[in-house]
């Protein structure tokens, strides 16, 4: 199952890379964003960032991997570490749009290098948060020779939506043993530096969180939304709650 998730991850983002796996019924997209500022030092062109995942990212690998898990907690879990492993790759890209130096980006990519400053992300659709709307209309199915509808059929489409969130936390840690120095990377991650389950000992520079209501599906399409939001006209929007 592990490598079925690798490839889907591999997939998803080719799909996003051609621009493709459109939703049909897409609607516009309206992201509220909670944007604050820390009380760190802004990030500098000479700082060296590494993106790193939160901790479950790895239990849920071996949950999904599990043979004593039902079919529909497992496409969830899968769901999160695809929604995890995409926020980490595109925070990695906003962040060198920025014209900043960031390192171990991409799929495994390992823990060498000595950051000054570590992103936090996370990223995954909302348990419980599934909405459906059926919008309906009359179709004609006969018309008189003028072109009116003699007689119609009720036809109809339901929609289903979810909410999907995604949270960025650019710290500096403090102390040269710090815990979020270490990059904690296995087979199990991937690769990908894990955060420790419980963070501490920094200053904070930044943090953004959005969320996203949609019935789009593709993961790729639905992440880049959200980062997108997050850092738009980074920094002028920081502090700043907006939609």
């Amino acid at each position: 199952m592990i490598n079925k998730i690798g490839q889907s991850l591999l997939g998803l983002s080719l799909c996003f890379m051609v621009s493709g796996c459109p939703s049909i019924y897409n609607s516009e997209y309206y992201i509220p964003v909670d944007n604050q500022v820390g009380d760190a030092q802004p990030l500098s062109k000479n700082d060296i960032i590494r993106v790193v995942i939160p901790s479950n990212f790895s239990q849920n690998l071996v949950k999904a991997n599990s043979n004593n898990i039902n079919k529909n907690d497992q496409m969830y879990i899968m769901d999160v570490v695809m929604y995890i492993a995409l926020a980490k790759h595109e925070t990695e890209k906003r962040l060198q749009n920025l014209g900043l130096n960031v390192i171990n980006t991409g799929y495994h990519s390992g823990g060498n290098g000595h950051p000054t400053v570590i992103a936090l992300v996370d990223s995954s659709p909302i348990e419980g948060s599934e909405e459906s709307e059926t919008h309906t209309w009359d179709a004609p199915v006969f018309t008189d020779d003028m072109g009116r509808t003699t007689l119609s059929e009720k036809q109809g489409v339901t929609i289903n939506y979810k909410t999907y969130y995604y949270k960025v936390k650019l710290v500096r840690p403090e102390g040269k043993g710090n815990s979020l120095f270490e990059c904690n990377s296995s087979n199990e991650s991937r690769d990908y530096c894990i955060a420790p389950a419980n963070p501490s000992n920094y200053q904070t520079i930044f943090t953004g969180y959005a969320t996203l209501t949609t019935d789009n599906t593709t993961t790729g399409i639905n992440v880049s939304h959200l980062t997108t939001a997050v850092f738009y006209n980074y920094p002028n929007m920081m502090g700043k709650k907006w939609v």
